[in-house]
């Protein structure tokens, strides 16, 4: 059996999104006579596109270990219509994460599925730069991210009359846990400082002998932060700040490839993502909802030895309340131990 990629979740570019509502540029972040609103932004640990071709399967019994290095850049910050945030000047984000995934399928079986079990931990290299005058961002450098870890259960592929896979599934739970790096007085942190729910349904489905088409269909929960970072004195309404909450969301990862030989698959990768509830601070519901589209092409190579190889580009569109990646690459490799 193919191995397909589990999941990787934690992205280096999910930190920008604490660029995407400053002061400047909403009215929830107006200066009163203590301080600033907090920015309110959804978790780092987010794999907007990290999945792939083949999403549906899972490695083989035992264990395996993923490993995915990430790049991206973002020259953009969009407000809630859309636009370019006027407030900084020539920004340019970039980010490089290494991620190191170990899942375990088990020998065991419940609500006829395979047990498994995924540990995820990013490492992040962050940096950004703001011409002046103008808004910018404090702090980067390299740390070690968001761990996520969770239950998954993977059903056996439905066979079709000559023995081929027709569509394949799984369900996972996951935990994305506050361990990273987590400054206070930062406003670009690897770790969001909170925990959040992530349920997914991944599948994959072959209509033609030749075509694959896989999705990963996401929930996002998001907890109370009850220690907002900033690097300006926070305040809401006149009063202190003592907790923020990131709305509830969704996104669905997809793809559809082509066999160009038994173990050589392209085609194309995207992902949508859109934020479902408003963010609270102080439990006051605040404007600013995110949404983003990636689209791009991709490789799949299954390899020898069962290890399997995926390399994936992405550019982003339809940009709210966030920054904008006009290029994200990534390779991932699966190798089975």
């Amino acid at each position: 059996m193919m191995i397909g990629i589990t999941k990787f979740i934690a992205k280096a570019g999910r930190w920008l999104l604490l660029a995407a509502c400053l002061a400047s540029a909403a009215p929830a972040f107006a200066q009163t006579a203590v301080g600033r609103a907090p920015t309110v932004s959804e978790p780092q640990g987010l794999n907007l596109g990290s999945t792939s071709f083949f999403d549906g399967f899972s490695g083989p019994p035992g264990w395996s270990y993923l490993s995915e290095v990430r790049y991206s850049t973002a020259d953009s910050i969009k407000n809630a219509d859309g636009s370019t945030n006027s407030a900084f000047r020539h920004p340019r984000v970039d980010s490089f994460t290494w991620v190191n995934h170990l899942a375990y399928a088990s020998p065991w079986q419940l609500a006829g599925g395979t047990l498994g079990f995924n540990v995820i931990v990013p490492l992040t290299w962050l940096h950004g730069s703001f011409d002046q005058p103008g808004a910018s961002l404090s702090g980067g450098g390299t740390a070690l991210g968001d761990v996520t870890f969770g239950p998954q259960l993977q059903y056996a592929p439905i066979l079709g009359s000559s023995g081929q896979p027709l569509f394949v599934q799984r369900f996972e739970f996951d935990v994305i846990a506050p361990t990273g790096q987590y400054k206070h007085n930062a406003d670009l942190n690897q770790s969001s400082g909170y925990f959040s729910l992530n349920p997914y349904w991944a599948a994959s489905l072959f209509p033609l002998p030749k075509v694959e088409i896989s999705w990963r269909l996401h929930y996002l929960y998001n907890f109370k932060n009850h220690d907002p970072a900033a690097s300006y004195p926070l305040a809401f309404d006149n009063q202190p700040v003592s907790d923020t909450q990131a709305g509830q969301a969704a996104w669905i990862n997809f793809t559809t490839s082509y066999a160009l030989t038994p173990t050589l698959h392209v085609g194309i990768n995207g992902y949508f993502f859109r934020q479902l509830a408003d963010n609270r601070i102080n439990g006051t519901s605040v404007a600013g909802r995110e949404q983003v589209l990636g689209i791009g092409p991709g490789l799949f190579w299954q390899m020898s030895g069962n290890r399997a190889l995926w390399l994936n580009a992405y550019t982003e569109t339809a940009v709210r309340n966030r920054t904008r990646n006009s290029l994200v690459v990534q390779a991932q490799i699966a190798t089975p131990f």
